[in-house]
């Protein structure tokens, strides 16, 4: 187990407090942990929803067969890549 050193404080109304209380003896913890096992929870939850991108089977399709597909250099990019630079590295 983790050993807890570090400190976090929070400011509530007094209602939310109480509120607190209140569900942390329902759940016979204290109300720290009954705070933080929520907090750790809602922060797992937002973590894994924005570490991943959730598609249809139709969407996943149309990306498989876009990246198939080979790019397109256009014009611009052709220009840039084929032109001399302005300018000289220095060793």
């Amino acid at each position: 187990m983790a050993v807890m050193a570090d400190r976090l404080q929070v400011r509530v109304a007094p209602e939310t407090k109480k509120r607190l209380e209140q569900a942390a003896l329902t759940e016979g913890v204290t109300v720290s942990a009954f705070v933080l096992r929520a907090a750790q929870a809602q922060a797992d939850s937002v973590l894994a929803e924005r570490s991943g991108v959730r598609l249809t089977d139709q969407e996943a399709e149309a990306l498989l067969t876009a990246l198939a597909r080979p790019g397109r250099v256009g014009d611009r990019l052709r220009e840039t890549l084929t032109t001399q630079p302005k300018f000289a590295w220095i060793d």
